[in-house]
């Protein structure tokens, strides 16, 4: 006899066998999906492609921008915003190097250059006090930023260079100046009391020119005093030269307060006075600098200048007042043919008489030879 089969086991082995197969079915599929009726077009086909195409660009467009425009940004610092003055880091300082503060002294080694490839300002090592506006106000703003053994290359508008005037004869006027900057070493803020007259004057400030210490000796005292003058003369000067009159005198009567018949603090004095428009005063100044040197022909020249300029104010002063006084000024010109015209008859008069006097006598002459 056959073995009996148990149908209900049958039946759930069939089942079993059902799903494995679907499952089978589910995974083959989903490995190998059928194309579905629209990607089965060629125009659709086309079409997808060109959209995955152009979406592919513009994304990788977008990506390269935003890669250029932050390199660009991580070369260039536009340190004030308005791309007058920027910076690029050439050589990165060490971890634990420090950036200076204001006042402090700092060496750097510096070289720029104009647009059409010309050097300027060429140091290898040159030392300022930070803030205190010794330098160009690039350097003085750029090395405030920078750390010790930094290299950056510094981009500065005329503005923060040498200006409209330039400087001469290196640097025309309103020039753009490229700069390789390196800061060297910082210092800590100088002592100025501390300091000797010797070591005063190899700073050169104005400033730190006039304390002194009881150390110093009369002679370093001397040089000390004749280095200060000589930087208010010159510091006069060329405010002259950028119009700030104002500056120019206060410059100029610093030295004449211990100095007062400083002939180049006198002659400024009067320039900057006769720019003011106080023509008077100006040539009063002018007048003390030539009795102390009656060689100068600047001096003398000025002199001059300044002696027809207050002619010509005076006289144009009269005739304004009496223009408001209702007056008309004198005509020149009648008095001129009234005079001429009261000569030329006084001479013909003369004339006639002499020439009478003379044909009597020749009538006299005759009369008495017969």
């Amino acid at each position: 006899m056959p073995p009996l089969i148990d149908n209900e086991n049958v039946t759930n082995q069939s089942l079993m066998d059902q799903e494995k197969k679907s499952a089978m079915d589910e995974s083959e599929n989903k490995s190998n999906p059928e194309p579905t009726s629209v990607s089965m077009n060629p125009d659709n086909v086309k079409e997808n492609d060109v959209k995955d195409e152009c979406l592919s660009e513009i994304n990788q467009e977008k990506t390269c921008t935003g890669e250029d425009a932050e390199k660009e940004e991580e070369e260039y610092l536009d340190i004030l915003g308005n791309g007058s003055l920027k910076r690029k880091i050439l050589r990165a300082a060490a971890k634990n190097a420090k950036r200076p503060i204001s006042s402090d002294l700092v060496t750097i080694k510096v070289e720029g250059k104009l647009e059409d490839g010309t050097k300027v300002d060429v140091y290898d090592s040159l030392s300022f006090v930070l803030g205190d506006g010794d330098v160009i106000q690039a350097w003085d703003l750029a090395v405030a930023l920078m750390e010790e053994g930094q290299v950056i290359e510094l981009q500065t508008d005329a503005r923060f260079a040498y200006g409209e005037k330039g400087r001469k004869p290196d640097i025309p006027p309103n020039s753009s100046i490229a700069y390789i900057i390196e800061l060297v070493k910082k210092d800590y803020p100088m002592d100025y009391e501390s300091m000797s007259a010797a070591e005063k004057l190899k700073y050169g400030a104005v400033r730190i020119l006039d304390p002194a210490t009881c150390s110093d000796t009369a002679e370093s005292l001397q040089k000390l005093l004749e280095s200060r003058l000589k930087c208010y003369n010159n510091m006069a000067a060329c405010q002259l030269k950028t119009d700030a009159y104002d500056a120019a005198i206060k410059s100029c009567r610093m030295v004449l307060d211990v100095q007062p018949d400083n002939v180049k603090a006198l002659f400024r004095t009067g320039k900057g006075l006769a720019a003011k428009g106080e023509t008077k005063e100006g040539l009063m100044y002018m007048r003390r600098a030539q009795k102390l040197d009656p060689d100068t022909k600047v001096i003398n020249q000025e002199i001059m200048k300044l002696s027809k300029k207050l002619q010509a104010e005076s006289q144009s002063e009269k005739d304004m007042y009496q223009k408001m006084l209702g007056q008309k000024p004198p005509a020149k010109t009648n008095k001129q043919s009234e005079n001429s015209s009261s000569v030329w008859k006084w001479t013909s008069v003369i004339g006639g008489v002499t020439i009478a006097i003379v044909a009597m006598g020749i009538t006299a002459y005759r009369h008495l030879q017969h």
